[in-house]
């Protein structure tokens, strides 16, 4: 006779389901919204969460979503392997700028999980026999400037591969090459921004554990080249990502870290780039110093006079007034968010086609929160035109998200159209 040697039931689950005081059809609820956000469509229920007390394990990336879920209802850090649903598997965490990129660049081509606060590396390139030399840095700034603007105006599904490339086989050689002090200072600067342009690519991607680990990266490769700006501008870019994914907390924390050293060393525009950002996330957490962070950036851009030639991090009153717009809806005030979003789309440079899309998508769905149906239908209609040649998982989102908002007046005439040529209009 075969004795069937049962699974231990996982009391550690079932303990912290107690203190969030949660059922777990909440759990499961939370774990699919977490997931969405990253791009994973999970279908989990409480069945699912019920066969987890039992003692089943599930697949990733289920035990990191769990933990997430549950550190924001208890307000503590919680690891995977505290939840029972997996046995501990830490990540490597520090390393140099050169092992972080080459770590994440050695996982572009596998969907994780984004972590609060995760990072991981590894990976070793070969070293070119030629010396590095001014030209060579010449080249990853022009490159830069080239995959930059391109970003602006066809989205990340444009310069994702050529970017990635770049990165993977010329920059990582190039910085572990022979090479003198000042050159090498200057090549690690060039790619700590390279790195930051490949995470926030990764971000309007939708792929978030990338992102995380690209600016990461872009940070640590920016205190190697002693460029205390580009350590602020990758922090910023994980409070934006932070912000998106709901992590309010630490997005307010990145933020006010990147202001406080960016203040410190940068020019005033950007300057207005780090306070805008630091606004967003304080009306998020329902802080009031928000408005007075708008009229700072304001004021440091009145100062510095344009937006300068910045390939990454460009901050302009286009840019300030999408803030602004942010800011007025966190706070409930939609109709000086529409406002801003009108400003905002006309200060936007015409080469921004992205941007632009996102702000009048924006537009239109503050429009249908005031209840103004017509008004939203002709802004996604605009939207709609703004749309094709955009290759973005954000443009896409907004587009998802806006045709789900006028599902319910189908019958009217006006949403009825936008629906049909939304239909109509190639994916």
């Amino acid at each position: 006779m075969t004795v069937r040697r049962l699974r231990p039931p996982n009391r550690a689950l079932r303990a912290l389901l107690t203190e969030a005081g949660w059922s777990g059809a909440s759990l499961a609820r939370e774990v699919n919204s977490l997931g969405a956000a990253q791009g994973f469509a999970l279908r989990y229920d409480r069945t699912a969460v019920s066969h987890w007390l039992s003692g089943t394990q599930p697949r990733p990336p289920a035990p990191e979503l769990v933990a997430q879920a549950l550190s924001s209802r208890l307000g503590r850090r919680l690891r995977p392997a505290e939840t029972g649903l997996v046995h501990e598997t830490p990540r490597a965490v520090g390393g140099d700028g050169f092992a972080l990129l080459a770590g994440a660049l050695g996982t572009a081509e596998a969907r994780e999980v984004y972590v609060p606060g995760g990072l991981t590396l590894s990976g070793i390139t070969a070293v070119p026999a030629t010396r590095i030399g001014p030209p060579h840095v010449e080249s990853a700034r022009h490159l830069l400037v080239v995959l930059s603007r391109s970003d602006d105006v066809f989205g990340s599904g444009a310069v994702r591969e050529p970017l990635r490339r770049f990165l993977g086989t010329v920059l990582l050689p190039w910085l572990r090459g022979p090479s003198t002090p000042a050159v090498r200072r200057e090549l690690f600067e060039v790619a700590a921004q390279l790195a930051y342009l490949c995470g926030f690519v990764a971000y309007d991607s939708g792929r978030h554990a990338l992102a995380q680990r690209m600016y990461g990266a872009a940070a640590r490769l920016a205190d190697e080249a002693g460029d205390r700006v580009g350590h602020a501008v990758a922090l910023r870019g994980l409070s934006v990502q932070a912000h998106q994914l709901g992590h309010v907390t630490e997005a307010r924390a990145l933020a006010r870290e990147a202001v406080r050293i960016g203040v410190r060393h940068a020019p005033p525009q950007r300057h207005a780039f780090f306070l805008g950002q630091l606004a967003l996330t304080e009306a998020a957490a329902g802080d009031a110093a928000c408005l007075t962070r708008l009229t700072q950036a304001e004021r440091c851009l009145e100062r510095a006079g344009g937006a300068g030639d910045l390939p990454t991090g460009a901050f302009h009153p286009g840019a300030l007034a999408l803030h602004q717009a942010y800011v007025h809806r966190a706070r409930g005030d939609h109709r000086s968010a529409v406002r801003a979003l009108e400003i905002s789309l006309r200060h936007r440079p015409p080469d921004e086609r992205r941007s632009t899309a996102i702000t009048l998508a924006d537009l239109a769905l503050t429009h249908l929160d005031i209840g103004h149906l017509d008004r939203a239908c002709a802004a996604a209609h605009t939207f709609l035109d703004a749309r094709p040649g955009v290759a973005s998982a954000r443009v896409e989102g907004r587009l998802r998200t806006l045709l789900a908002r006028l599902r319910p007046y189908a019958r009217d005439r006006a949403a009825a159209g936008v629906l049909e040529r939304a239909r109509a209009a190639p994916s």
